[in-house]
């Protein structure tokens, strides 16, 4: 129960059941207000949400009481939720812990002002009462890619999560000084921020540029002894910091090593980068998710949960988003109302797959498909059949996506499309 936001306030019950501090936060008689900063070091069963922000944090050492501390601070103030983290860290499909073994590990070349990064941040997404992690590692020669990986909660209908990274990285080359160690927005070393309902923030963000002929930027992180060493290691927690998850770690005969490396490094050279995958979709076709149809932009902040088809059971599904990839291309075909590349497969009649141009999926993707053609049934949404009647080329250079699901499919615009990832 909410202590009253106006009037009169006791440490104990004097002035009402709803407007007593012990009521609320916890403690034993005797009462003192100085047990109540906001400091995280709590004893006599008190517990106060970090964003209780009304109330001081009172100070360090001698000045510790420096800060008044007055009963009018704790008006409107709510005891902490009570519930359970998932006691694992993020894993991906092989079991492993998120993000991988390849984040933040790459080196690009160009005589384009080369970049080379990686991010990963935090999203509270109540709806599915999990905590969502998108992470990326990318270079300016390449496609956008991004992973998606999730631990589950419950009790925590309205809690404030909070994240906070451990690192040191270390910035090298000619052009050390264009590296983003880390870019501006992304907290400092071991310092929590709250998780947003509604975007990935916080953020943790480094990248290297190389500007000049013949120079190299770099950034590394290798030491992983400990979970305070260099590499980057993550800790999700409630707001009292009483239930936390902590990342990514692993172990292999018999030794542990804590965080995730990094080896960032752009060199300017006459090396290109490599190609963008070329199975996608025109960014204009909407997806169908638990929210209805979406844009690929707004899924790629919200990741919310992605329609597919079960082709074991032959029902629809809602399944978690893995990855997405957005890239430009200029081989674009409209069939009937869905414009996708070349290459794309999309389900007929009978969970079978076909593309425009199938020599040109098997030779990519190594997927065999049968052809598109006029009169086929392409499988829809709603369960209907829709049987092609027009296949024309889309001139042009298009913004284009695909994603992974569980199923490795998904609805665009109403028709279920491969996600061959």
């Amino acid at each position: 129960m909410t202590i009253e936001s106006s009037g009169a306030i006791s440490l104990g019950t004097t002035a009402g059941t709803n407007r007593s501090i012990s009521g609320e936060l916890g403690g034993t008689q005797p009462h003192a207000l100085s047990e109540y900063y906001r400091d995280g070091n709590y004893s006599d069963g008190i517990s106060i949400s970090a964003g209780s922000t009304s109330i001081p944090t009172g100070g360090t050492g001698s000045n510790y009481y420096g800060q008044a501390i007055s009963f009018s601070d704790f008006h409107g103030v709510t005891a902490p939720e009570t519930g359970n983290l998932s006691n694992t860290w993020f894993s991906g499909g092989l079991g492993q812990q998120e993000p991988g073994f390849s984040w933040a590990n790459e080196s690009f070349t160009s005589t384009t002002n080369p970049q080379a990064g990686a991010n990963l941040g935090f999203q509270n997404d109540q709806t599915n009462d999990r905590i969502a992690m998108r992470y990326s590692t990318f270079n300016s020669g390449s496609p956008q890619t991004f992973s998606y990986a999730y631990i589950s909660y419950t009790g925590y209908a309205t809690e404030t999560f909070r994240a906070k990274c451990q690192y040191s990285v270390t910035a090298g080359g000619f052009n050390s000084s264009n590296a983003e160690n880390p870019s501006s927005f992304s907290p400092a070393s071991n310092t929590y921020a709250n998780i947003s309902t509604s975007s990935y923030s916080p953020q943790w963000q480094w990248i290297v540029e190389a500007t000049s002929s013949a120079s190299t930027c770099t950034l590394q992180a290798s030491s992983g002894t400990s979970a305070s060493d260099d590499r980057p290691y993550w800790t999700v927690a409630n707001s009292t910091e009483t239930d936390t998850v902590s990342g990514p770690e692993s172990t292999f005969g018999g030794t542990t090593t804590y965080g995730a490396s990094v080896s960032l490094s752009a060199t300017y050279g006459t090396q290109g980068g490599p190609a963008g995958p070329g199975i996608c979709i025109h960014e204009d076709m909407l997806v169908s998710t638990q929210y209805g149809e979406q844009s690929i932009h707004d899924i790629k902040e919200s990741s919310p949960k992605i329609w597919s088809w079960n082709s074991s059971t032959n029902e629809k599904e809602l399944v978690d988003l893995l990855q997405i990839y957005i890239v430009e291309h200029d081989n674009l075909y409209t069939v009937n109302n869905l414009k996708l590349t070349e290459d794309h497969p999309v389900y007929l009649e009978g969970n079978i797959r076909a593309s425009i141009n199938p020599e040109k999926t098997l030779e990519n993707y190594e997927l065999t498909v049968n052809e598109l053609a006029i009169g086929d049934k392409m499988m829809k949404e709603d369960g209907t059949l829709e049987t092609i009647t027009s296949i024309e080329v889309l001139s042009g250079d298009y913004v284009t996506y695909t994603l992974k699901t569980e199923h490795n499919n998904f609805y665009s615009n109403g028709y279920l499309v491969d996600s061959e990832i």
